[in-house]
């Protein structure tokens, strides 16, 4: 078996900066890398699971294969509203990756982490010049 990674929170953010982040978010017709390889056809997104929890809580899984990466998986979030008032974290959840010539586990991802990032990245992106 294969060894696999584990990255957490604090792991991931020593490792991404928000400038480098921006950057790779910055393309007006993609979020990420996952989303320019699916408009090239070498990334396949499968569809998103939804539930309602009940209350104010909700899940969420989204996966796909990412071609170039040899690399398929998931994220999973679950979004907990009442958790501010616990002093917990409202959204937590992960990534999963696997390889895709082999199906072993390579990574398993703190999903909050890269959600967050990309999310800000995407509100923060640079814009291409007018004109």
């Amino acid at each position: 078996m294969t060894q696999v990674t584990m990255l957490s929170a604090s792991q991931i953010s020593h490792l991404l900066d928000t400038p480098a982040v921006i950057d790779a978010v910055a393309d007006a017709y993609a979020v990420a890398d996952a989303y320019k390889e699916k408009a090239n056809h070498p990334a396949t997104l499968w569809p998103r699971v939804y539930e309602q929890l009940g209350g104010e809580a909700d899940m969420d899984i989204r996966s796909g294969v990412l071609a170039s990466k040899h690399v398929f998986g998931s994220k999973l979030l679950a979004w907990f509203g009442e958790n501010a008032k616990r002093g917990l974290p409202e959204l937590n959840g992960l990534v999963n990756l696997y390889s895709s010539d082999t199906g072993e586990p390579v990574a398993v991802l703190n999903a909050t982490a890269l959600t967050d990032f990309r999310t800000g990245a995407a509100g923060g992106r640079r814009k291409p010049p007018l004109g």
